[in-house]
This record gives C-alpha cells, sequence and structure tokens, in this order.
C-alpha cells in the first residue's frame, strides 16, 4: 500500500508509527503535489491539505483519521512587522505552501482584522524579517523564532470554532483506504504513550520535540464526529467567500 505524506515534524511523527507495517510503502512529497500522486496511482493513498477537495471532488475521505489543530502549535506560524491596525497590504507565504494558506490567509485578514492582503510566493532562499510572513511546514522550528509568531492554526480554530483540520487522508480506492484506517486505529493514544520514542530520532531540536510533548494535546490524528463537522464548516467558510460556487457533499467512508 502506497501512503503520500506531507513533508512536516507531525506527518513525520505519524510515519513513525507506520513504519512498523511492512504493507506500507511512505514516501514524502510537498503537499501541494500529493493529489497528483493519487491521480497517477489510483490505488495510491494520500494525507492532502483538506482544502484539495474543493478540486477533487470524487475523492474518498477517511472519516477517522487526519491531522487536525486545536491550540497554538501548529504547521503554519505568521511573522507579522508592527502593524496594529493590521493593514498589513501583502502577506508573503514560503515553505511547503498549499492551497489551505494562500485562501484562508485572505479569509482570516478579511474575517479578523477587516483587512484585504495580496499574497505573493516568497521565493527567497533565506528567511527574510521584514516582511509579513506566513511560513509553512519545517522552516517555523529550523530557521524563524516560531515563539514570536502567530499560530495559523490558532486563528483557524478560533474562526470556526471548531479544530482547524490541516490534513485528511485521501484515496480514489475506498478499500484500500479502510485498510489504512483498521492500521492507525486508536493512533492518538499510540502516539501519547510513545511520543518520545517517536521524537527521539527527528531531525529537530530539542526544544522543538519539547514544545510538541507539551502541546500534544492539541493535536488530533483522529477524526470523530467533531473533526469531520469541523471540515464541512472549511467547505462552506469558502464557499460563503466565494471561492466555490456550490457546496458540496464530502465522501467519508
Amino acid at each position: 500500500m502506497k501512503l503520500f505524506l506531507p513533508s512536516n515534524i507531525f506527518s513525520e511523527i505519524l510515519a513513525a508509527v507506520l513504519k512498523k507495517n511492512d504493507d506500507l510503502e511512505i514516501n514524502f512529497k510537498e503537499s501541494s503535489l500529493i493529489t497528483k500522486e493519487l491521480e497517477k496511482d489510483t490505488m495510491a493513498i494520500g494525507l492532502i491539505p483538506s482544502l484539495d477537495i474543493i478540486n477533487h471532488k470524487n475523492l474518498f475521505i477517511s472519516g477517522k483519521a487526519g491531522i487536525s489543530f486545536d491550540g497554538t502549535l501548529a504547521n503554519s506560524y505568521f511573522y507579522l512587522t508592527k502593524n496594529e491596525q493590521r493593514t498589513l497590504g501583502t502577506v508573503a507565504i514560503r515553505g511547503d505552501v498549499s492551497l489551505n494558506e494562500i485562501i484562508f490567509t485572505k479569509i482570516l485578514f478579511e474575517e479578523r482584522f477587516s483587512s484585504e492582503v495580496e499574497i505573493a510566493l516568497d521565493t527567497h532562499k533565506e528567511p527574510v524579517k521584514d516582511q509579513n510572513t506566513l511560513v509553512v511546514g519545517t522552516e517555523n522550528f529550523k530557521l524563524w523564532d516560531y515563539n514570536n509568531s502567530i499560530s495559523f492554526a490558532d486563528l483557524m480554530a478560533d474562526l470556526l470554532d471548531f479544530p482547524y483540520v490541516n490534513f485528511i487522508f485521501a484515496s480514489n480506492d475506498k478499500n484500500q483506504l479502510s485498510k489504512l484506517e483498521t492500521i492507525i486505529e486508536n493512533i492518538d493514544s499510540n502516539i501519547e504513550e510513545n511520543i518520545s520514542s517517536y521524537l527521539k530520532d527527528l531531525n529537530y531540536p530539542e526544544e522543538v520535540k519539547l514544545l510538541v510533548q507539551e502541546n500534544l494535546g492539541a493535536v488530533y490524528y483522529e477524526m470523530t464526529p467533531n473533526e469531520t463537522e469541523a471540515l464541512n464548516e472549511l467547505i462552506k467558510l469558502v464557499y460563503y467567500h466565494g471561492v466555490i460556487e456550490e457546496l458540496f457533499d464530502i465522501k467519508f467512508i
């Protein structure tokens, strides 16, 4: 069973759990490219950014597992210049950027700060600290001062009054997805009980590993009815903002 995961600390923890299963072939990929892999291999499974389903409505979606956040720990963080009115003009986005960050950044500033922002992809090799930036993925924990940032997931969860469903398991093959759900049953308790060993071999500073351990209670690898409703709320949000023309039913298995 071929499984594509985005490359970030949260999916790396997941991979540390799953690598014990010989039936899984785990591949890391840029998050925005995983749905393309699912198009090429219709039996493969991908942990895709949640908003990818607005362009891939026929994918089957797991209603039992994904990655959601309900606190300050996140995969994306804003680093903003001093501007009390939040009249930002432009937000540069860098890292493992997906549709989620591009669309929800504009919605967040419109909803939370009554401010319209333009989105620009930051292609600089090194961090540029004198601009408003949203950093996605691993780079936050290696090149940026995440202690002086604003959590993207926390803003989203506060806006929705639900956890922010960042990644969801998807496949064109319903049976393969069902098999994966069996493999990752009770994943939250497994990770919680063994998080120290799973983090031990990951290439991150010790303070980052401690941060994850201390805030693990706000990261959900299991999808409960609360998270499935949260995912539906995300789709409603982009509909109300005119990103999609019609609401649709998510194909939960």
